[in-house]
């Protein structure tokens, strides 16, 4: 239970109540929890689709939920996309664009990914059939919190030191296991083989943004994560509107 509410705690705006316990070990640990977190955002989403659809139109709703979707998460995984963009695109070398994702400034790069990030998943999910819209909702930021931890398992750590280096240092091979299953199930059971599709596609795109960030700076960084989790939500909801 304390790692799970650890998982909670930090990529959710939910309220914890109680001491826990912040060893590196459990905060490593709690992403296995990662997923099944994603999937009570997604639960939470669905409720506020449902009530929101009977009183108001589909455009509006979609501009609620993105609303809702940013405030559960307090904007964490948006930072680190737009560190991310930040640093990426206006670093020359791997220090120039560590230091940069380090600052707190928001550059040009890091607001028109934030922009255009929004403004994809806000036209994806008008786009939605409105049948499958809820299974959508749920199996959407599951994938997703499962990208993180497949991007924390497979690529090294860029920094030295940071707080994201406790996830790599004692990440193992279970916990990736145990949130790659509850991924797995989740998204078959509501979506059917399509749900195994768009598990090749989070694990492929996982894949190549990894690649294209190692290769800059030899690693990933805590930004990184968040702005894996972004991506992919955006990826899996264009091919879901393919696919479904």
């Amino acid at each position: 239970m304390n790692t799970f509410l650890i998982a909670l705690q930090f990529i959710t705006t939910l309220p914890v109540k109680g001491k826990l316990n912040y060893s590196e070990k459990n905060i490593a640990r709690s992403m296995l929890y990662y997923p099944l977190v994603g999937t009570i955002i997604g639960i939470i989403l669905v409720v506020v689709n449902l009530i929101l659809s009977k009183i108001l139109p589909n455009l509006v709703v979609n501009i609620l939920l993105i609303i809702s979707w940013v405030a559960l998460t307090g904007g964490i995984h948006l930072d680190g996309l737009s560190d991310s963009f930040d640093g990426i695109f206006g670093g020359k070398d791997k220090e120039r664009i560590l230091d940069i994702m380090h600052d707190s400034n928001v550059g040009v790069y890091g607001v028109l990914a934030i922009v255009l990030i929004l403004l994809l998943k806000f036209t994806l999910l008008t786009e939605l059939p409105i049948q499958d819209k809820n299974m959508l909702l749920i199996t959407v930021p599951t994938i997703s919190r499962f990208a993180m931890v497949l991007a924390v398992y497979l690529f090294p750590y860029a920094r030295k030191e940071g707080f994201g280096k406790a996830y790599k240092l004692y990440l193992k091979r279970k916990h990736l296991l145990v949130a790659s299953l509850w991924t797995f199930l989740l998204a078959t059971v509501l979506l059917f083989w399509q749900g195994l599709v768009l598990i090749i596609v989070a694990l492929l795109s996982v894949l190549l943004i990894g690649k294209h960030i190692t290769n800059k700076i030899e690693g990933l960084t805590g930004d990184n994560y968040g702005a894996v989790n972004e991506i992919i939500e955006v990826v899996i909801l264009l091919v879901s509107i393919i696919v479904i």
